[in-house]
């Protein structure tokens, strides 16, 4: 149903019904949100309108002569209501961008801040991945000896992002040779994107001697395994304990699940993905998308003109939307921004 199925009457009920569960948690009856809200209507007629909504599975009530609470579709309506229409308070602001003034170090260092942003004024669990590089112009590209056999790639990007991993050579690969791979795969990347080093460098191989292209060759094959394996290796998790409220006394089975599930990122990874695919913030509730029952996540891409990667933030369903959906759309406008610019 959409919201055009709801009369003003109804929207004014349900909303009161939504506040209440946000705030305590707990179901309401009828009197209570006549002299909490403040309602212009007899219990009597808000108790019929909540039957209503009851039928329009937008209510249910947990147990026989208890109060109501939303429904997953309750939420939603609330939440289609409010998106793109709350503005983030200046002194949330104000905090998030000192918080971004005050970080040095890597853009890796900056997305795994803002994790631990979005969960310091969430109350709830931070989510953010690193870009997808792919499309990235590569800055310079240097090769460090580590061993007889094992070598370090350091690749920095142009907006300061920087990615590394040691590879396995079959061969001793002397320090004077090292210097000169090393300069050569630096000129040979310099200004290209990943996507551009698969096909230019590939094609450059076939009239490199021997040992140049045994090298690239594992160096290409590292990069297609690194970058091939889509989020999970990049996204960061960062939580409030008090997020797991929902299930520690009543539900511990589903406390397990959801731990579980934190553990293996996967339904992150399925969830984040398709934020970066979204022009603006969007909400995942519950059973949707594979969301562990009881909770929600919000989530917004960022990366300027082209999606780059996500963040957000995971929470119970009760979460404070209101507060929340605006927190994640201003992060990830910031986060943009540094991006874009590079700091």
């Amino acid at each position: 149903m959409t919201n055009l199925e709801v009369s003003e009457r109804e929207k004014r009920i349900l909303y009161s019904v939504i506040d209440n569960y946000i705030k305590t948690g707990e179901p309401v009856g009828s009197s209570c949100l006549l002299s909490k809200y403040q309602l212009p209507w007899s219990p009597a007629t808000i108790r019929s309108v909540m039957f209503d909504l009851m039928d329009k599975q937008y209510l249910v009530q947990p147990h026989i002569s208890a109060g109501r609470i939303p429904t997953e579709k309750g939420i939603r309506i609330y939440i289609n209501s409010i998106l793109n229409q709350r503005e983030l308070p200046r002194s949330k602001r104000t905090v998030i961008r000192r918080r971004y003034r005050q970080l040095d170090g890597t853009f890796n260092e900056v997305i795994y801040e803002t994790s631990i942003m979005l969960s310091d004024i969430s109350n709830c669990t931070g989510l953010a991945t690193l870009p997808s590089t792919r499309s990235m112009k590569i800055k310079s590209t240097k090769l460090v000896k580590i061993a007889e056999k094992k070598v370090l790639v350091i690749i920095v990007f142009e907006n300061g992002m920087i990615d590394q991993r040691m590879i396995r050579l079959s061969r001793k690969v002397p320090e004077g040779m090292l210097r000169k791979l090393s300069d050569y795969v630096n000129k040979l990347t310099m200004a290209l994107t990943l996507n551009e080093v698969d096909s230019i460098v590939i094609d450059k191989l076939k009239h490199e001697s021997k040992i140049y292209r045994e090298f690239l060759e594992r160096v290409m094959k590292f990069w297609a395994g690194k970058y091939d394996k889509g989020l999970k290796s990049g996204v960061f998790i960062k939580g409030n304990p008090s997020i797991f409220d929902n299930y520690r006394l009543n539900n511990p089975d589903g406390l397990k699940a959801l731990l579980r599930a934190l553990e293996e990122k996967s339904f992150l990874v399925e969830i984040l993905g398709k934020a970066m695919n979204e022009n603006s913030t969007i909400v995942f509730l519950g059973a949707e998308n594979g969301v562990p029952a009881g909770y929600s996540v919000i989530a917004a891409p960022y990366g300027a003109n082209k999606n780059l990667g996500t963040l957000g933030v995971l929470g119970p369903l009760r979460m404070d939307y209101a507060q929340i959906v605006p927190l994640v759309d201003y992060t990830a406008k910031i986060v943009s921004k540094i991006v874009s610019t590079g700091g």
